[in-house]
């Protein structure tokens, strides 16, 4: 497989430009994280054809989503639908209070009956909160729904510091951070750091919208808080396998790395290829999951209301069949697009990416503020390609922006009418 991703690495280099930060961090992150693999003894081997096409799949499908931010260079930005901006921000930070409210408590909640990490996401223990505390389980299931609607006030944030609006910038910064808040309540290492990359990356792609002593600022933000966030998320990798003894008897005899907490680090980063690639070995039609594990936190709200009926246990126990139980662990972008919709449909849906992020992008100096947030969402998919298919994640902050979209267009055409 090592071969397709050299080939890979180099069709994509063949698009750098220097001062195009964005694309360059997505590369490396692709790569570094593909490497990784070989230090914690990782291996796959190719057994017949199909192994070989299989490789040439995940690649062409890495590819699509990776090489339209190649062209991005955007310098302006442009609020040319201000009143829809205002609408818009205005419920979005309704739900922002709320969420950030919500997560504070489940943190401090978390942190008082459950300081055992391990328990908390090995054995699932958060689920004796839903019997010991009124209420908690509603509260709960809101706020893992809802987690990733902060990143829709990262855009808003970096266009008031363009405007030298330090105050407002600060409180969009603040909202938005209750999705980094959410991962530290659920313990969720994949959280903090999606939202720390996203942040940054964010910043490269539109950083020459900022004047040069605003980016000067930002960038030594970024430093200070990345160190910050670092700690934590080290101090939650060591809290949580310091504490599994077991985990050692895990690391493989030709792993270079023997330290378990180390190993943890390096096997979290780079077991997406392998397991992927191992996965597509195994899939027949028969384990088309026909959007299951995408669609969960729609059905799970469409049950709460009593649209569908939908039991969340044998919705798990679906994907483990599919996976062999082995659905926990990262298997990249591809392969749970392949287990959940076919071959066919993951090159539709990579192609339609790959088309949408580039006619956003392509030769657009200045961008309108509504497409920054559309812009953002589409990051997500290739920041965490490296762990999954971002497309569920991003599912909720979409939703609430084409209803806002449409609820906002059809008061103004009422009004027009009245």
């Amino acid at each position: 497989m090592i071969v397709f991703f050299v080939f890979l690495f180099f069709g994509l280099f063949f698009f750098v430009r220097k001062d195009n930060k964005t694309f360059i961090i997505l590369i490396t992150l692709t790569f570094v994280t593909f490497f990784l693999q070989f230090l914690v003894g990782r291996t796959f081997e190719f057994k017949s054809y199909k192994t070989v096409l299989n490789s040439c799949f995940i690649c062409l499908n890495i590819f699509l989503i990776i090489k339209p931010w190649s062209c991005s260079n955007i310098l302006k930005v442009v609020n040319d639908r201000n009143d829809f901006f205002l609408f818009f921000k205005k419920i979005l930070y309704k739900f922002l209070f709320l969420n950030f409210c919500l997560n504070s408590i489940i943190l401090v909640l978390v942190l008082i009956y459950l300081p055992d990490i391990a328990a908390f996401k090995a054995e699932s223990a958060y689920l004796n909160l839903y019997d010991q505390i009124p209420y908690f389980a509603n509260v709960f299931r809101y706020a893992y729904t809802t987690q990733n609607s902060g990143y829709l006030a990262i855009p808003i944030f970096y266009y008031h510091l363009s405007r030298q609006e330090n105050k407002m910038a600060i409180y969009a910064f603040l909202l938005s951070s209750s999705s980094l808040l959410s991962g530290f309540a659920f313990y969720s290492r994949a959280q903090i750091f999606t939202y720390s990359l996203i942040f940054v990356i964010y910043f490269f792609l539109i950083k020459n919208t900022l004047s040069s002593s605003i980016q000067v600022k930002v960038l030594n933000f970024i430093k200070y808080a990345t160190f910050s966030v670092v700690v934590l998320f080290l101090t939650i990798t060591y809290l949580r396998f310091s504490s599994m003894d077991y985990y050692g008897e895990r690391i493989p005899q030709n792993s270079i790395i023997k330290d378990p907490i180390i190993y943890s680090l390096f096997d979290y980063a780079s077991q997406s290829y392998s397991n992927g690639l191992y996965q597509l070995e195994v899939y027949t039609s028969q384990k088309n999951l026909h959007g299951e594990q995408f669609l969960r936190d729609v059905y799970q709200i469409l049950n709460f209301f009593g649209v569908v009926s939908w039991d969340v246990k044998e919705s798990q126990e679906l994907i483990d069949n599919a996976y062999d139980f082995d659905g926990g662990a990262f298997n990249g972008y591809t392969t749970p697009l392949v287990f959940n919709f076919g071959y066919f449909f993951t090159i539709v849906i990579s192609s339609l990416y790959f088309i949408c992020t580039t006619i956003m992008l392509k030769n657009k100096s200045a961008v309108s503020l509504k497409s920054l947030f559309f812009l953002i969402l589409l990051l997500f998919i290739p920041t965490v390609s490296i762990f999954y298919t971002g497309y569920a994640i991003i599912l909720f902050p979409l939703i609430l922006l084409v209803f806002c979209n449409f609820t906002f267009s059809l008061k103004k055409n009422i009004t027009k009418l009245l």
